[in-house]
């Protein structure tokens, strides 16, 4: 008989002390332990057993009742051997019937020896005259749970045994602020049970902490084992308990047989499977997702995985994972030997592959509508656990044309990229889909795509044209499906688009996007982005009053629906809005109350919201809004850390650091690094109210500001910014349109005075990324060699031309280095420098 784990005796100390006091009074044949299934007694025996042995030398005999036909004889013949020198032996029975009980009282007088007996009944009903009692009770749980006494909880017996049993299987398992309360409600609503505890420490080890909570609270359906249907688990709580209920898993052997026909598949047989798909993973995955992809049914899952996890060929952490229905914090690893080098190559089978693809495509899904309408935390969580695999699952269905399901996948994750502020880069890769006819009826949406990402990435003019393309493709849809929003999502790009060059097409464009989405898409969060895009427009294009009245009606919205995202971003802009009247306590009111409600979903959040009110796209000049996302970076790193505004996150999280890398190309290492140097040291609202100062249509003191352009009113106008590419003109003016294309000319063309490096033209039709590729031209590269020397896809370098060659009147590239020629030095261009410098040309004659 072995010695009990200490964990299994947590919080009985009082009861093995007074155990062993009776068993070693000559009075006492010994005790009766009853209890319910699972309450502990087997565990409590055997630890006062071995309690008995050490303090009186005694022999320990376990006895099992269900290895004989007749327990009662067996156990007498056992007794009534020859006593030993010094105490008798001592017998532990478990799950005695009362029947087998006849004449022990006797039989234990007459050897000395004495005698542990653990069943259901209690003493009166067993009948062993001469025999202590005792009832086996619960272990002690939380009465309450503070984050002020976390030690004290971890003190209490149940909670201990519950940790130190996911520990057992998880090392990295710790209780936590974010935790505190579902453990102790766990412990409490399991009765302080031991057995229901230690099941159920298995399941959150496992299966992850969040899956054991839902199940308790009836939320949990595990589903198909996996694509195929492989075993056809489906249930509930039931099914959970009875895959994991099961008995410990024996140990594997170094060489396994498969299964006999007929008897289902070997344990080595799902082991080897889960092990192979472990390898499609990027990053690690979470339990379900490895379940489903395998197809290995539920109830075979825990003993392969506990063999797996035992053998060092997988490991456990506590690092979050997605779910279809949320996230855990579980994560399973192949170790680092493994990953390079493991047994046998990666699977490279259709199925699998597919599988991957479409339950990561089906995650993605299931996240973005948590953003937009759901548990928001949660979302965000799920998604930004299982990027890396979600990025695997687009390649893979680009790699197999899967067209309708990449794009999906992308517009999917279109809501994770707006709540954190991340790079939106992911469109790019669908332009390795082949090519589709216009009657494609993804084609739309991918233009679409395309666009946001031309946008994002500062080429508001290449987003043009595919809007057009757009345009052109949709005049055949109408009436179908889904096309009104696809034409409501067109004007709004469109609007943000010509926003730094035109901004009274751009503003009618917005509120025409804005009465669409009302129509179509109701009071959701699609609606109200798109309420704040327009309200944010007014805003910097002088409609100051407009402006707020659309960001209130953007937070009374969110606030209905309790969006804490809509809400964040409505209430930062409203404290811009406030800031540029001069009313600096309202501006911090507004920031405080928006980053109380940001915080909650966690870092990103609060970045996402501030990079899309102070780094808009609606600003003109990508350097310039370039350096507002840098100096919000800057502001965060800075309000990070214990006891700052921005707690660490609880796991890695490098969406900064991706931002960063991002930003540094547009700016350069000086720039970059003098506009974060420039936001660490300025407290996050002291940013928001100089973004309102610099782009703001007031001053403090209620005079106009440099960035008025448009006048609330329409039909009226007010000065615009220098640098905005709008050259200075009276109030009252109409408005300028953009410079007529100039013709591809020979020397004689009226050259343009020299900007400074990146900037556009005065009268320049071009704008600075179709500047660059025409100069690039001048210098004889190909198409491949620019997108490479840009670091852009080709496609767009192909639109960037194409829009060139209509604003110049140009037929031909040869026509474009012409006119460059007589423009610019091309030469000064080159891989170390972000835009060519253009020179001006010698006067004419």
């Amino acid at each position: 008989m072995t010695d009990p784990h200490d964990r299994e005796i947590f919080g009985r100390d009082r009861e093995v002390s007074e155990l062993l006091a009776l068993l070693t009074d000559t009075r006492t044949p010994g005790v009766v332990l009853s209890g319910g299934p699972g309450i502990g007694k087997a565990r409590l025996a055997r630890a006062v057993a071995s309690a008995y042995a050490a303090a009186r030398g005694a022999e320990t005999i376990a006895f099992d009742p269900t290895a004989h036909e007749n327990p009662g004889a067996e156990l007498r013949r056992l007794l009534e051997r020859p006593g030993r020198a010094g105490a008798g032996p001592l017998l532990v029975a478990e799950g005695l019937a009362p029947a087998h009980l006849q004449g022990l009282p006797a039989a234990v007088a007459r050897d000395g020896a004495r005698l542990i007996i653990t069943t259901r009944e209690p003493l009166a009903a067993v009948g062993a005259e001469g025999f202590a009692g005792r009832v086996v009770g619960p272990l002690p749980v939380p009465l309450d749970c503070s984050a002020l006494d976390l030690d004290g909880l971890c003190r209490i017996p149940s909670v201990r045994l519950y940790v130190a049993s996911v520990r057992a299987l998880n090392p990295a398992f710790r209780v936590r602020h974010h935790n505190q309360e579902a453990v102790a409600r766990t412990c409490a609503e399991l009765r302080g049970v031991p057995g229901a505890l230690v099941l159920a420490a298995r399941i959150a080890a496992l299966e992850g902490p969040e899956v054991l909570w839902a199940a308790l609270e009836g939320r949990f359906d595990p589903g198909p084992a996996g694509p195929a249907g492989a075993g056809g688990d489906s249930g509930s709580l039931a099914r959970l308990l009875d895959a994991y209920g099961g008995p410990a898993p024996a140990p594997a052997h170094p060489v396994e047989r498969s299964a006999p026909a007929g008897t289902g598949p070997h344990p080595g047989d799902t082991e080897r499977r889960l092990l192979a798909c472990s390898r499609l993973f990027s990053g690690g995955a979470g339990p379900e997702a490895l379940r489903r992809i395998a197809g290995v049914p539920l109830n075979a899952f825990p003993r392969a995985l506990e063999n797996l996890l035992g053998r060092h060929l997988l490991a456990v952490s506590a690092l979050p994972s997605g779910r279809l229905d949320g996230f855990t914090r579980t994560r399973l690893h192949l170790p680092f030997q493994l990953s390079a080098a493991g047994p046998g190559p990666a699977p490279r089978g259709d199925d699998l592959r597919l599988a991957h693809a479409r339950y990561y495509a089906e995650l993605a899904r299931s996240a973005a509508r948590r953003i937009a309408e759901g548990d928001q935390q949660t979302g965000i969580a799920a998604f930004r656990s299982e990027e890396r695999n979600i990025r695997c699952a687009l390649d893979t269905l680009i790699d197999v044309g899967s067209a309708d399901e990449a794009i999906a996948l992308v517009d999917h994750a279109r809501a994770y990229w707006c709540a954190s502020g991340t790079p939106f880069t992911w469109a790019e890769r669908l332009t390795a889909l082949p090519a589709a006819p216009a009657a494609a009826p993804w084609r739309i949406r991918l233009d679409l795509l395309l666009a946001e990402a031309a946008i994002r990435a500062g080429e508001p003019e290449a987003a043009l044209a595919l809007l057009a393309q757009t345009d052109a493709d949709r005049a055949g849809a109408d009436g179908t499906p889904g096309a009104a929003l696809l034409a409501a999502r067109s004007l709004h790009l469109r609007g943000i688009a010509e926003a730094p060059y035109r901004p009274r097409e751009a503003l009618t464009a917005l509120h025409a996007a804005v009465a669409a989405h009302r129509s179509y898409a109701g009071d959701g969060q699609a609606t109200h982005r798109v309420v704040l895009d327009a309200s944010l427009a007014e805003f910097l294009h002088g409609g100051l009053t407009k402006a707020t009245a659309l960001a209130v009606e953007a937070l009374s919205g969110a606030t209905r629906r309790r969006d804490a995202l809509v809400s964040g971003t409505a209430l930062l802009q409203l404290g811009v809005f406030a800031a540029a009247r001069g009313r600096a306590a309202e501006a911090d009111g507004c920031f405080d109350r928006a980053v109380a409600g940001l915080r909650t979903l966690g870092t990103p959040a609060v970045l996402g919201a501030l990079v899309s009110v102070l780094g808009t796209p609606l600003l003109p000049g990508t350097a310039a809004r370039a350096a507002e996302v840098v100096r919000c970076l800057g502001g965060c790193h800075a309000a990070r850390g214990p006891g700052g505004l921005l707690d660490e996150p609880a796991h890695p999280d490098f969406t900064m650091g991706r931002l960063e890398g991002h930003m540094r190309r547009y700016l350069g290492e000086r720039a970059f690094f003098a506009a974060l140097s420039e936001g660490a040291g300025t407290p996050l609202p002291d940013l928001v109210k100089q973004f309102a100062s610099r782009h703001g249509p007031m001053r403090p003191d209620g005079a106009p500001g440099p960035g008025a352009a448009l006048d609330a009113t329409p039909g009226r106008s007010a000065p615009a910014a220098p640098g905005r590419g709008r050259g200075p003109r009276e109030a009252g003016a109409p408005e300028p349109r953009p410079a007529a294309p100039r013709p591809c000319a020979g020397p004689a063309a009226d050259p343009p005075p020299a900007p400074g490096r990146g900037a556009p033209l005065p009268g320049d039709p071009l704008t600075p990324r179709q500047s660059q590729v025409s100069a690039l031209i001048t210098l004889g590269l190909s198409n491949k060699q620019i997108a490479r020397r840009l670091q852009i896809s080709e496609w767009t370098v192909v639109n960037h031309i194409r829009e060139t060659m209509r604003k110049l009147g140009c037929s031909s590239r040869v026509e474009i280095a012409n006119w460059v020629h007589h423009t610019s030095d091309a030469s000064a261009f080159s891989p170390s420098v972000p835009a060519p410098t253009p020179v001006p040309a010698p006067a004419p004659g």
